[in-house]
């Protein structure tokens, strides 16, 4: 994939019953909980001449914060990379 390494992501029913229908409802992100869904995921799964897929979510978390650049986060970030 071009030097783009992206995270695991996982969209999920939680305590879902095996043989029923899929309701979507929670996300993960290299296993971590990021929010509950707001809506339906948009999926793209690529057009044949690129592999790249891309998600668009709209999460409900549970805590949102908004820091300058300038404080010193210690926890292992979830796996994003731009370049």
């Amino acid at each position: 994939m071009s030097g783009i390494e992206g995270a695991h992501v996982e969209i999920v029913e939680e305590e879902h019953e095996p043989g029923t229908g899929v309701v979507l409802t929670a996300v993960r992100v290299n296993g971590v909980d990021v929010g509950r869904l707001a809506k339906a995921p948009k999926i793209y799964a690529g057009d044949g001449r690129q592999e790249m897929a891309t998600i668009t979510l709209v999460l409900v978390p549970s805590r949102i914060e908004i820091k300058g650049d300038d404080v010193k986060d210690t926890r292992a970030p979830i796996g994003f990379v731009a370049e």
